[in-house]
């Protein structure tokens, strides 16, 4: 009888051993569920690609989860945005050099402010890493699409609104508009819990842009709008967390 119960107890604690093992190196249960789920979240975003704008984009979520491979999102927030220091040099430059009779303004300086979107994310990939050999960290790597409207500024670097010598700008031309935007991203989220995920992405913020060609440098005036301005696309690196109930 004391063999049994030896050769019962060796047996399921080799299948405890077994499920260890199994669990360090390989996926056998999604242990983090988020079907059927709402969730609640904050991201900040920074410039990955910074020539003539960099932006510092905060957001807030909310999300729900109608199947654990597809969620809604409604993404709302505001981006801190200025001219780089190239953009300021370029500024100087320009109306320190008298030469010029005509010029464009520059394409992509359009700053993205004020914005909220509606997308889908596409999250049917479930995996898991071994950090440190000891610690298994389980992810959701996703596709996030989706549109909605942006306030965008810009501050032309052509156009002074009112000069300090014939040499110098005191201040630049502002302009404001609406703008529908497209914005699409790839990311991953790390679950630390049932209720909590990190998450680390990569997004595109998509805009119509717009800007003046033939501008008159002493008036300020004469120009026309540029017929090839294209999109402007705002690439960021975003980390965020999300709370899941």
């Amino acid at each position: 009888m004391s063999c049994l119960v030896l050769l019962t107890a060796s047996a399921a604690f080799a299948e405890d051993e077994a499920d260890e093992l199994v669990e360090k190196v390989a996926v056998r249960n999604r242990l983090f569920s988020v079907e059927g789920r709402w969730e609640l979240g904050a991201n900040v975003g920074f410039s990955i690609l910074s020539r003539l704008t960099e932006h510092y984009n905060l957001n807030l979520s909310v999300a729900f989860n109608p199947k654990d491979w597809f969620g809604l999102e409604v993404r709302g927030g505001y981006a801190i945005s200025r001219h780089t220091s190239l953009a300021d040099q370029i500024q100087t430059d320009f109306f320190a050099n008298n030469t010029i009779s005509k010029a464009n303004d520059a394409a992509d300086l359009w700053e993205l402010t004020a914005h909220g979107v509606l997308g889908a994310r596409f999250q049917p990939i479930y995996g898991k890493i071994n950090l440190m050999s000891e610690l298994p960290v389980h992810f959701q790597f996703y596709l996030w699409v989706g549109g909605g409207v942006g306030l965008l500024k810009r501050e032309s670097m052509v156009l002074c609104a009112q000069r300090k010598s014939t040499r110098e700008c005191e201040s630049f031309q502002v302009d404001n508009k609406v703008s529908p935007l497209v914005s699409v991203a790839l990311g991953f989220r790390f679950f630390i819990a049932q209720q909590h995920g990190i998450k680390i992405e990569v997004r595109d913020w998509s805009y119509l842009d717009s800007f003046l060609v033939n501008v008159d440098r002493a008036t300020g005036t004469g120009g026309t709008e540029s017929p090839n301005a294209g999109i402007t696309n705002l690439v960021q690196f975003d980390l965020g967390y999300s709370f899941i109930f």
